[in-house]
C-alpha cells in the first residue's frame, strides 16, 4: 500500500515503547517525592506509593483502549476534542505542552545538582547554598537540555533506538544507587522506632498518595507515539508494564529512602517526620551526603 502523504513513520517497537515510559517516568519524581510523602505518612509510604500504582493502572487501562482506538501522535492531547469538544481540548492541550517544556529543565536540574556533590571536591560549584544554580550550572543544565535536539530532530528510528540506549543506561544507574542504599545503608529502626510503621494513620497514607501520582504520570508519553509504533495492538502490553515496572522501582526507593534516614545529619530530631518536608534538593543525596559518592565507588570496584 502506497504510504499516505503526512503519515509518520511506523518503528517503535514493544521494547522501545516500555523504555521510554519507564525511563522518562523515573526521574526526579521518585527522588524529591519521596520526603514529602514521608513528612505525611511516615515509612508507611511504601503503601502509598504501592496504592498510588494501583490507582493509576486504571487510568492506564483507558489510556490502553483510547491509544488502540485512537492510534494518533500525540493522541493524550487529542482525545478530549473527540469527548468534549474544542474549548476544552485547548485546555487540556496546552496543559500538556506546559508540562513537556517544564520537564526537561526539572530533570537537567536534578543532574546538575545530582553532578554538584562530586564536582565540589574539586572546587567546582554548580549549586549555591540557596539551592539555585550557579552560572557554571546554569550554563551546564542548558547543555544539558540542548543535547536534547539531536534525539528529537532526526528521525523516529533514530530516537527509538538512542532513547533505549540511554534509558537503559540511566535505569542501570539508578538502579546502582537503589541496591547501593539497600545494601550498605538500611536501618531497620526507621519503620518501627519512631511512631510505628504508619504514625499518621490511613490519613497520613492517602494524603502521600497525590504527591506519587506525579511520578506516575511518564505513561501518557507512549499514546502519544500511538502512531509511530509498528503494531498497535503492544500499546496496551507497554503500558501496563511501564505502569508494574514503575510502581516496583518506586516502592524499592521509598523502602532506601526510609532505611537510609540519617536523622542528625539532616539536622532535625529524632523521628520528627514532618520536618522532611523542609529538606530543600535532592532527599537521597542530603540523607547520606557524601556517602553516595561511596557507595558508587564501592559497586565499581
Amino acid at each position: 500500500m502506497e504510504k499516505k502523504i503526512g503519515s509518520l513513520r511506523k518503528e517503535l517497537n514493544l521494547i522501545n515503547l516500555i523504555l521510554i515510559g519507564i525511563s522518562g517516568a523515573v526521574g526526579t519524581g521518585v527522588l524529591f517525592s519521596s520526603a514529602g510523602m514521608a513528612a505525611v505518612a511516615g515509612p508507611a509510604i511504601v503503601i502509598s506509593w504501592l496504592l498510588g500504582g494501583i490507582f493509576y493502572l486504571f487510568i492506564g487501562l483507558t489510556y490502553v483502549q483510547l491509544g488502540t482506538n485512537f492510534p494518533e501522535a500525540g493522541g493524550p492531547s487529542r482525545y478530549p476534542l473527540y469527548s468534549h469538544g474544542r474549548v476544552t481540548n485547548m485546555i487540556n492541550a496546552f496543559s500538556d505542552l506546559i508540562w513537556y517544556l517544564f520537564i526537561p529543565p526539572i530533570e537537567a536540574l536534578a543532574v546538575v545538582e545530582g553532578l554538584n556533590y562530586f564536582t565540589t571536591g574539586y572546587n567546582i560549584v554548580l549549586i549555591n547554598s540557596s539551592g539555585a544554580p550557579t552560572t557554571l550550572g546554569a550554563l551546564l543544565g542548558v547543555s544539558f537540555m540542548l543535547l536534547f535536539i539531536p534525539f528529537n530532530y532526526f528521525s523516529v528510528k533514530f530516537f527509538g533506538k538512542s532513547t533505549t540506549a540511554f534509558g537503559t543506561i540511566k535505569m542501570i544507574l539508578y538502579l546502582a544507587v537503589l541496591f547501593g542504599f539497600l545494601i550498605y545503608l538500611f536501618h531497620y529502626q526507621n519503620f518501627t522506632a519512631y511512631g510505628g510503621f504508619s504514625p499518621f494513620g490511613f490519613a497520613g497514607i492517602f494524603s502521600a498518595i497525590p504527591l506519587a501520582m506525579f511520578a506516575f504520570g511518564g505513561i501518557r508519553v507512549i499514546p502519544d507515539y500511538a502512531e509511530e509504533t509498528k503494531d498497535h495492538k503492544v500499546l496496551g502490553k507497554a503500558i501496563l508494564y511501564t505502569v508494574l515496572g514503575q510502581t516496583t522501582i518506586y516502592v524499592a526507593f521509598a523502602i532506601a529512602f526510609i532505611a537510609s534516614l540519617d536523622w542528625s545529619g539532616l539536622g532535625i530530631s529524632i523521628g520528627n517526620w514532618g520536618a522532611l518536608s523542609n529538606l530543600a534538593g535532592n532527599p537521597f543525596i542530603l540523607t547520606r551526603g557524601r556517602s553516595v559518592i561511596n557507595i558508587l565507588v564501592e559497586l565499581q570496584a
